[in-house]
C-alpha cells in the first residue's frame, strides 16, 4: 500500500513538473530590464492595465507576442468612454474607434440586444477587433459586448498590437497612441524563447 501511495505521489509530482515545463515553454517571465531589451517598436505586444486620470495606463501585465499577425489582428478591450452617434464612432480610453456598415456586432448573453451601433452605451465593456489606421484611429471589424462576461475586468483596458515607442528610461510603452507605464508590480512575459 505504501508503495502505491509513493508511486502515485511521484506520478503527481512528475505531472505537475511536466505541466510547469510546458507552461514555461509557452511564455517566459521577464524582468523590466529584459522587457525593455527584448521589446522593440513594431513588435506585437499585449498590454493590460488600469487607466489613470491623465489617460495613461498603469500596466499590470505586458506580454511580448510571436507569430503571424495580420493588419486586422489588432484588439482593444475596455469601457466605452464616449459615443458619437452621428459619426458612429466611440472611444475606449482616448482611442477613437470607427465603425462602418461591415462592422459585426456580437453578444454572448441571450438576454441582451447588441446588433448595431445604436445598441452601444457609454460604460459598456466591449472587445473590439480590427485595424489600427495610420491616422491614429481604429477601424472596428467586430465588436463584442463583454459587459456581463467580463464584469470583473471593469476599470481595466487591454490593447493588442504593434508597439509604437519603447522608452526604457521612463518605463513607458506606447501602443495605439496610449501610454502604458511599467512599474515593479507589472507582470512581464514573452512568448519569445
Amino acid at each position: 500500500m505504501k508503495n502505491r501511495i509513493a508511486l502515485w505521489a511521484g506520478l503527481m509530482i512528475a505531472l505537475v513538473a511536466g505541466f510547469a515545463a510546458v507552461s514555461h515553454a509557452q511564455s517566459t517571465t521577464l524582468s523590466k530590464v529584459d522587457l525593455f531589451k527584448a521589446l522593440k517598436p513594431g513588435q506585437w505586444v499585449q498590454i493590460e492595465g488600469v487607466p489613470q486620470r491623465d489617460m495613461s495606463v498603469l500596466a499590470t501585465e505586458v506580454k511580448i507576442l510571436t507569430g503571424d499577425f495580420r493588419d486586422d489582428d489588432w484588439e482593444v478591450f475596455g469601457a466605452v468612454r464616449t459615443l458619437n452617434r452621428g459619426l458612429k464612432e466611440f472611444e475606449i480610453l482616448s482611442l477613437k474607434i470607427k465603425t462602418n456598415d461591415e462592422t459585426d456586432y456580437q453578444v454572448k448573453d441571450k438576454d441582451r440586444q447588441f446588433t448595431k451601433f445604436e445598441d452601444m452605451k457609454t460604460g459598456m465593456l466591449v472587445e473590439v477587433e480590427g485595424s489600427f489606421l495610420k491616422d491614429g484611429n481604429f477601424m472596428a471589424e467586430e465588436i463584442q459586448d463583454e459587459t456581463v462576461k467580463k464584469a470583473d475586468e471593469a476599470g481595466t483596458v487591454t490593447f493588442l498590437g504593434k508597439a509604437e515607442k519603447v522608452d526604457a528610461t521612463r518605463r513607458m510603452i506606447t501602443l495605439m497612441g496610449a501610454t502604458f507605464l511599467v512599474n515593479d508590480q507589472t507582470h512581464m512575459r514573452s512568448a519569445i524563447k
